[in-house]
């Protein structure tokens, strides 16, 4: 065994030892380099939580319909497996969703609270808001803004009716009853 080490040792070039340094100090770098990226991106994220936060205070203050914030819990916060008939409670919803889901209502206030910024590229600020608009709307964010985790479509149903049923009031005179609705979101 020492003359095996002792072979090993004689046989070991000179340069052996700085090519194992370099290579270390590389992997260090590259290690510091993708903890900074994360770090970063850690930071972002927590700015960009901070000005969901703050809209979803705001959201919660001006919704003054129980059923509608009924709906919100019901859509976002259960969840039930078709499999096994569980349901279950999610610890966290989807900000970004729910945020969206409300935007082209409060535009100037997603604007105080820096939000519009995440969505001013996908769809420009309608001159009107239609429910024909909306529809559109959430079909292209919803392609963009989801986290896999399906919720139950008829809550979700129920929920942008009860969205359009108190936000459309005030802009439309004609709503559309649940059936119109239900057509217009799958045509």
């Amino acid at each position: 065994m020492p003359e095996e080490m002792l072979w090993n040792l004689e046989s070991w070039e000179a340069g052996s030892l700085d090519k194992v340094s370099e290579e270390a100090a590389q992997k260090v770098q590259e290690e510091t380099r993708q903890a900074k990226i994360v770090a970063q991106q850690l930071k972002q994220d927590k700015a960009q939580n901070a000005e969901f936060s703050q809209f979803l205070a705001f959201l919660l203050q001006n919704i003054t319909s129980d059923e509608l914030i009924k709906a919100l819990y019901d859509t976002f916060f259960i969840t039930f497996n078709p499999k096994t008939g569980e349901t279950f409670l999610r610890k966290n919803m989807n900000t970004v969703v729910v945020v969206w889901l409300f935007y082209p209502f409060f535009v100037s206030e997603a604007k105080k609270f820096k939000i519009d910024k995440h969505f001013q590229n996908l769809l420009p600020e309608p001159e009107n808001i239609t429910i024909k608009w909306y529809v559109e709307y959430l079909k292209k964010l919803s392609a963009t803004y989801h986290d896999n985790i399906p919720v139950p479509q008829e809550a979700f149903a129920n929920l942008l009716f009860l969205i359009i049923k108190t936000y459309f009031s005030k802009l439309w005179e004609e709503l559309p009853n649940e059936q119109e609705f239900l057509a217009l979101l799958n045509g």
